[in-house]
């Protein structure tokens, strides 16, 4: 039923919150997991820097990105590593990981299609109203695009008392 299993982190704890339920799933369907980290693309450093220049009508130096990308694809690769060897660990669980460049809601959707997932694991904050329009939610946008089911593992800040 659930032989292809997309679990989609963003390098918090917060977010490794879902592994749980990836596990045991896996565990018990016998699916294959895939760990999955965006990571930026080109554009998405070029309008980050852009965009909080404050001399408008003033040319921006360019910028070269990749010391920026590399970083990020570094980062996630070891990140995503990780945390695959310690899902292996428990058991006999087949685990990949993948980080492609771009919005994580649109890498998730894509690669899940791509990948025939069986269910996309992730977590949220179940932000509503004011929150999720100044914030946006990832995940509101996967519930929406995505061709396959889609397990929300809803995740509250714990803040101090």
């Amino acid at each position: 039923m659930y032989e292809r299993l997309l679990v989609a982190l963003d390098g918090s704890p917060a977010a490794e919150r879902v592994l749980e339920h990836a596990e045991a799933l896996a565990t018990a369907f016998g699916s294959q997991i895939t760990l999955l980290r965006a990571t930026l693309s080109p554009e998405m450093v070029l309008a980050q820097t852009s965009a909080g220049d404050a001399n408008v009508g003033q040319i921006a130096p360019t910028l070269d990105p990749d010391p920026v990308l590399e970083a990020d694809h570094q980062t996630a690769s070891e990140y995503l590593s990780g945390v695959a060897q310690r899902l292996r660990q428990t058991g006999s669980l087949t685990v990949n990981v993948e980080s492609p460049e771009g919005p994580a809601n649109t890498v998730i959707v894509e690669r899940a299609a791509a990948m025939n997932a069986s269910l996309i694991l992730m977590t949220t904050h179940g932000r509503s109203g004011l929150g999720r329009m100044v914030f946006g939610s990832t995940a509101d946008s996967v519930l929406r695009h995505a061709t396959c089911p889609v397990l929300l593992v809803r995740i509250h800040d714990e803040r101090p008392s």
